[in-house]
């Protein structure tokens, strides 16, 4: 996050799971971390573990690093507060045998994914294992056409698009929601009177599409032209933790989640419009 209007609170807060959720989900996680046997991945089961655990106490600590993976990582940290154990159950089969399911959706990564030397990557100090696998597996089990396999700086930032559809498909496999609408428009903004009346809160979660340059506002003129052209499309997922609200300024005020971490952002409406292309409403 570059944007000075923007900034994170204490670290730990977001972790909204009841007591008995959470304890039930960090026996599981103890269960699987005294299993043997390699897995289907290349990965590390004691770090897988030790991961698991802080995402269970901190569900807002799940993060993508510098993949394209804002609309798995949104899910999960919706998935993580609400249902530890079953998130978790998720990852532990997913390790074990590279197949799993989101609620009621099969979630299988590919033999080509699961090769892949994670650990040894440098996209791994910012995405952990954990995150990585749960995310990675969940976005390649739904691309059709470029399946994601691979870390590459060129082929994953294509590979790791996600649309409103992907994403509302994930949030209704929970089994959270009685209902998940569809209140994007990836190709119109949606406008100011539509974000004012998101119903953020009450067993209600909101995962906006913005463009991340609402979130940022670089220092030079010639950076700021690039972010004008760049925000003609959403390319970025964020949980809302509270309404959008219209300050007596006349500016917007939001407290978010993106990138494991919560924010207090206030900033000109004239840029949150810009940048606001809608969201996915998922109500219990």
């Amino acid at each position: 996050m570059t944007d000075r209007e923007a900034t994170p609170p204490a670290s730990g807060q977001g972790a909204t799971s009841p007591a008995n959720g959470r304890d039930a989900a960090h026996a599981v996680v103890a269960a699987f971390a005294q299993e043997l046997g390699a897995g289907a991945w290349r990965l590390d089961r004691a770090a897988v573990a030790d991961r698991l655990h802080v995402l269970i106490d901190t569900p807002g600590a799940i993060r993508q690093g510098s993949l394209n993976l804002c609309g798995p990582a949104a899910v999960f940290t919706v998935w993580l507060r609400h249902s530890p154990v079953a998130a978790v159950t998720y990852a532990a089969r997913l390790f074990a045998d590279g197949a799993t399911e989101l609620g009621r959706l099969p979630v299988t990564a590919s033999a080509a994914l699961r090769r892949v030397p994670y650990p040894d990557s440098h996209r791994a100090q910012r995405c952990p294992q954990a995150d990585w696998m749960m995310m990675s597996a969940l976005r390649d089990t739904t691309n059709r056409v470029l399946p994601y396999a691979s870390i590459s700086r060129w082929r994953e930032p294509v590979a790791g698009i996600t649309l409103p559809g992907a994403v509302r498909l994930w949030l209704s496999a929970t089994g959270l929601f009685s209902v998940v609408r569809d209140e994007t428009n990836p190709l119109l903004r949606k406008g100011m009177r539509h974000a004012y009346q998101l119903p953020v809160g009450g067993g209600t979660e909101v995962l906006a599409l913005i463009a991340m340059e609402m979130l940022r506002r670089p220092a030079s003129r010639l950076r700021r032209a690039r972010d004008l052209v760049v925000a003609l499309v959403p390319n970025h997922w964020v949980v809302l933790r509270s309404p959008v609200v219209r300050t007596a300024e006349g500016r917007v005020r939001v407290q978010l989640w993106t990138w494991g971490e919560e924010y207090s952002v206030e900033l000109p409406e004239s840029r949150f419009r810009r940048c606001y292309f809608g969201a996915l409403v998922g109500r219990k």
